[in-house]
């Protein structure tokens, strides 16, 4: 107790009292006290291990800045990179980054909107660089803004693990988990494999997210995500985030039983693209495979009638409508039994996806996620 003193410049008695106060607000005794000095407990082992990793978060974002503004003096020592900023602060930075409205942020938070432009512009003083910028009315990010924010949420994750962490150390399963759906990817999985997890850990809070993979690779990254299910695709542009491929699933040309193609014997591939198509917007994995794939067999590429990534959209534009779509033969497979939907040019592999996991790496994951990926690796070698 002495030795951190020391090194805080703060009395024995002041860093005993801060202590009782963070193990009363956690609900958790971080160290074992004896007659020889203080060890820390499980809980306070796990607490240090991702206070560290918060830690070493900020101290990546201060060294990104200051390679970002290597002929700018910039203030290694503000009181961010270490968290030593009030929570309130904290809040308003994230729901200003958010909203990108400073009004918006103090009705968001209940503060007036002096108290909001004045916490954003001590904390770019205090940094010495500016994070926004006002273009036509509107407020954007900077590079640096976007650095800083990035970090810090991957920073605060840690945070909110070490508590996941700990309860489950506890035996308790309490908190929450973000997954991030790619349409057409996760359709055949997730919903059975949340089902599963709910039955046993009915207290768990699961929210999903449909996306572009670079959108929910994004969100994945700086924490806002837990994890990502859906069509695979490389991530050498993503270090910090891992993948595993769950099954192959392949694309399939459907569209309506009594479609006019579905009357023609011998349909090929340049007959379904002179149709109308419905589609998920471009750069998502299931148009990607198909214009890919198509473009490799000399085959021109669909006008695309509709862009739609709501499953329930595309299939009723399917059953209604002379409009043909392509996508996992998992997504159509009930329609596909019932006859409703048919398969068209089945004589011509067209491509087929990975599916699987993106997460985390290890020292970031979320020990919740890991039961729900469990659960998708169970429903996932059923289905495959």
């Amino acid at each position: 107790m002495k030795r951190a003193g020391d090194v805080l410049r703060r009395s024995r008695s002041s860093v005993s009292h801060a202590i009782d106060e963070l193990e009363s607000e956690i609900g958790f005794s971080l160290f074992e006290r004896n007659a020889h000095g203080m060890l820390l407990t499980e809980f306070g082992n796990i607490l240090y291990r991702r206070v560290d990793f918060a830690f070493q978060e900020m101290a990546v974002a201060r060294r990104s800045l200051e390679m970002l503004h290597a002929n700018r003096m910039l203030s290694p020592n503000a009181p961010i990179f270490s968290l030593a900023v009030s929570q309130q602060r904290i809040n308003i930075f994230l729901a200003f980054a958010q909203l990108r409205h400073m009004s918006a942020a103090a009705r968001e938070l209940g503060v007036s909107q002096p108290a909001v432009s004045m916490a954003l512009r001590d904390l770019e003083q205090s940094i010495g660089v500016p994070l926004y910028e006002q273009v036509a009315g509107t407020f954007r990010f900077t590079r640096s803004g976007d650095i800083l924010l990035n970090h810090l949420k991957r920073a605060l994750v840690q945070l909110r693990l070490a508590r996941v962490e700990m309860n489950r150390a506890k035996g308790q399963f309490e908190g929450s988990i973000a997954v991030g759906a790619l349409p057409f990817g996760g359709a055949g999985i997730l919903p059975p494999a949340i089902s599963r997890l709910l039955a046993s850990y009915p207290q768990l809070k699961i929210s999903t997210h449909e996306g572009s993979f670079d959108t929910l690779v994004a969100g994945l990254w700086c924490g806002d995500l837990d994890l990502v299910v859906g069509a695979l695709q490389p991530l050498e542009q993503h270090a910090g985030l891992v993948s595993e491929r769950l099954f192959d699933d392949p694309i399939v040309v459907v569209a309506r039983a009594d479609h006019p193609l579905a009357q023609q014997r011998n349909v090929t591939l340049e007959d379904v693209v002179k149709a109308g198509w419905v589609l998920p917007a471009a750069g998502t994995p299931t148009r990607e495979a198909l214009f890919s794939a198509l473009q490799q067999k000399g085959v021109n590429c669909p006008r695309v009638s509709v862009e739609s990534s709501d499953v329930s959209t595309i299939r009723g534009l399917l059953l209604e409508s002379n409009l043909i779509s392509a996508g996992a033969r998992r997504l159509f497979h009930h329609d596909l039994q019932s006859g409703a939907l048919v398969r068209l040019a089945d004589d011509y592999p067209i491509a087929q996806r990975s599916i699987g996991i993106l997460t985390r790496t290890q020292a970031h994951s979320s020990p919740l996620a890991q039961l729900l990926m469990d659960e998708i690796r169970f429903i996932a070698r059923s289905v495959s």
